[in-house]
Parts: structure tokens; sequence; C-alpha cells
């Protein structure tokens, strides 16, 4: 028989687009950040105002994922059922799993793990659809705009699939993975308070 692995969530990070460097120099490395231009109006004549760009840069400094297993020469030699191949599997699957949770949570930055996207985030309202819609044009007001995506919470996608547009409408604000026609990724990697 073959053997039954640990279910792990649902990897969801390329998904939303998130880009992954490899090849990267030792050390820490500095990504240059620059700030929104100025422009003013003025006379035909006149001096043009600065437009005041400033130039910041954010460092990322290494961080590791470690783990080990000990297996004994004696289970390698008689496996007949990928023990080997199985704990590659699960080792891989692991980094994967606790990098995305990583990521995707609420901790705090140490010295040996980045902070999580929701550190010190506060979570707008998203328990109405016109709650939702107010703060779909709070992005737009941002000037973020690409391939936006919804990331929920497996809660937050069940709350959603339930949750009436309206009283007098029996669309739902989630049908056919989309929350108002925008793609909704859902992960047990997103805490559940607050996860809209």
């Amino acid at each position: 028989q073959g053997i039954l692995e640990p279910l792990y969530a649902n990897s969801v990070l390329t998904k939303l687009g998130v880009k992954w460097y490899n090849g990267l120099p030792q050390g820490d490395i500095a990504i240059p950040v620059m700030s929104k231009g100025q422009v003013g109006w003025a006379d035909e004549v006149a001096a043009a105002g600065q437009s005041v760009n400033a130039f910041t840069n954010k460092v990322l400094k290494p961080k590791r994922l470690t783990a080990y297993v000990d297996i004994s020469m004696a289970a390698l030699r008689t496996d007949t059922i990928g023990v080997e191949q199985a704990i590659r599997r699960d080792i891989v699957n692991a980094i994967n799993d606790k990098l995305e949770a990583t990521i995707l949570g609420d901790g705090a930055k140490t010295d040996n793990q980045p902070a999580g996207i929701f550190n010190g985030v506060e979570f707008a309202d998203g328990s109405t659809f016109a709650k939702i819609v107010a703060n779909e044009a709070k992005i737009e007001d941002a000037n973020v705009y690409g391939n936006i995506k919804y990331l929920l919470s497996t809660s937050a996608k069940a709350d959603l699939r339930a949750m009436p547009k309206s009283a007098k409408n029996t669309q739902l604000i989630m049908e056919g993975g989309e929350v108002d026609g925008v793609e909704a990724i859902t992960t047990s990697n997103v805490k559940t308070e607050g996860a809209y």
C-alpha cells in the first residue's frame, strides 16, 4: 500500500501573482523605492517647480526555513512503498506551507522571521455587499489597478457564499469562485478573523 501523506493548505501565492526571485546574491539586498512626483500649474514663462521625487530602499535580509528527518538505513534498504520520496515531498510541502502561512499571517518581524503581510493591519468591514463595494472603491481611489483578486480565509468564503447581495436579491455575493466578478482565492493559511 502507498503512504497516506499529510494534508497541507491550498498554496495560493503563485496564483496571486507573487514574483519569485532565484539566484540572488548572498547577504542583504536593497530594493529602491521611488515616491510619487509632484507637478503644478504656472504662468507660461514662470520657472517650473521641482518634482521632488524621493528615493528610499527596502532592505531584504536573508532568512532560512530549516528541517531534518532521521531515517534508519534499514528502513531505506527495505523500503517498498516509497518512504524516502514521501519524506522528500513532505519536507518540500512543509517548507511551502510554512512560508505561505508566515507571509499571509499577522506575525511580527523577528531577526529570524519576516513579518506577515497582515501584521498591524486593521481590516475593513466586509459584512455586507454595500461595504464590500465601498472597499473596492477605496482600493481604486488608492490607484491600485491590475490583476486584483480576493484572498479569503475558508470561513470568509463560507460567509460570502451564503450572503445575499441584498434583502431583495437572491444573488449571492460569492458565486462561481468570484466576489462581484472578481476572482476569489481561498486558503486555510489566511487567519480567520477579519479575513475578507
